[in-house]
């Protein structure tokens, strides 16, 4: 009878102890939205100071956390972990625990819209205006929440809403029922978007450098369609690149170093240069009205202090005062012909020009172009390539 008593108790013990392991597991892993919560989380108020209460339980482990911290700014004043205060030091491990219990309400209201944009960006059916608008709006509710859990579908909208924003401009600078002027002015409106995230003052560097691309894309498709315009003058045209490349230098002084814009630098180089031909074709203008429009336009330029240009406007100045030199001395051709310059030597269609020429064009190249010309460089022009 006793050993039956024993073996019964025995079996009783052991059922007990696996029913005790398996709750402790449960209790331990099993969280209430995401693997982070904790199991019990209050918050008590306060006038100025508010205090968060966590407490945790599991299989053989139970502990209490008291978090203070001041209600405007989120920061904590305090922590007591089984009724030892923690020293500042230890402060910041609690951060992000804090910020989840404390956003996870707003969070849960927002999850029904996040799921909407999600599925509406995906839509071909929605316009990517609507997308564009639901994702703003979702973008400027979830910008002051700062757990990981709201970083993380903050990211996810803002690389959806940037390719948005990027097919759309696309679509415009593609488009043939939009005129010049309204491609102009809708990619004005997307730029504008994009600027007004004002990444440069956050540290959110995936998104900011994400904002950045997506920015100068826009802006070269906008500097082009300005190039394209049959509308707007030429000093219209000079004023809108200038406050372009204003912008993209007023963004670029906050991240010193950075070379987010070179796209721009390269297209607002490139329409001075279409600008410029255009001006040597121009068969209203006299050689002198030409050549103080093609001065005026290199001046303007380099007021901007493009890299991209710079070698576009030595080598513009140089040409203007290559052919005035050649016209003095009465070797320049009447019709399209080939210059080359060397260090030791430079000639006309193959023809060498005297050695004292050669001198004062090496020199205007030099100043021209700002540096000595090396042994290993060769510049070939065509000489009335426009006439």
């Amino acid at each position: 009878m006793n050993v039956v008593k024993e073996k019964t108790m025995k079996k009783i013990f052991a059922v007990s102890m696996c029913l005790l392991l398996v709750l402790g597991l449960s209790v331990s892993t099993a969280p209430a939205q995401d693997k982070e919560t904790p199991a019990v989380a209050q918050e008590e108020r306060s006038s100025t100071i508010k205090e968060l209460t966590i407490r945790n339980s599991g299989f053989r482990s139970r502990s209490t956390v008291v978090i203070r911290y001041r209600d405007e700014d989120k920061k904590i004043v305090e922590v007591i972990e089984n009724g030892k205060k923690l020293s500042a030091e230890e402060f910041p491990r609690y951060e992000s625990v804090m910020r989840k219990i404390l956003e996870l309400p707003q969070i849960d209201r927002l999850l029904p819209d996040i799921e909407r944009a999600k599925r509406r960006a995906e839509s071909p059916r929605v316009s990517e205006e609507a997308k564009i608008r639901e994702m703003l709006e979702l973008r400027r509710r979830l910008e002051g929440l700062e757990s990981r859990v709201a970083r993380r579908y903050r990211d996810i909208n803002e690389f959806q809403l940037m390719g948005e924003l990027n097919s759309l401009s696309e679509k415009i600078s593609e488009s043939s029922d939009l005129s010049q002027e309204e491609k102009i002015q809708q990619l004005k409106e997307i730029l504008a978007k994009i600027q007004a995230m004002e990444f440069a003052k956050t540290n959110e560097d995936r998104r900011r450098r994400l904002a950045e691309i997506e920015s100068a894309n826009v802006a070269a498709r906008l500097m082009a369609e300005i190039d394209k315009s049959e509308e707007m003058s030429r000093d219209e045209k000079m004023a809108e690149i200038k406050e372009l490349l204003e912008r993209s230098l007023a963004e670029r002084s906050l991240r010193e170093g950075e070379r987010h814009r070179d796209m721009i630098e390269f297209e607002a180089a490139n329409t001075i240069r279409k600008m410029l031909q255009d001006i040597r074709k121009n068969e209203n203008l006299s050689d002198r009205e030409r050549e103080k429009e093609i001065r005026r336009i290199l001046d303007e330029a380099r007021k901007w202090r493009l890299e991209a240009a710079t070698p576009l406007i030595g080598i513009e100045e140089f040409k203007i005062d290559l052919r005035n030199l050649l016209k003095e001395e009465g070797l320049l051709p009447e019709g399209e012909s080939t210059f080359e310059l060397r260090l030791h030597k430079c000639s006309i269609d193959g023809k060498k020009l005297p050695e004292e020429i050669h001198r004062k064009i090496l020199q205007l190249c030099e100043e021209s172009l700002g540096k000595k010309f090396e042994k290993d460089t060769k510049i070939i022009l065509d000489l009335n390539e426009d006439r």
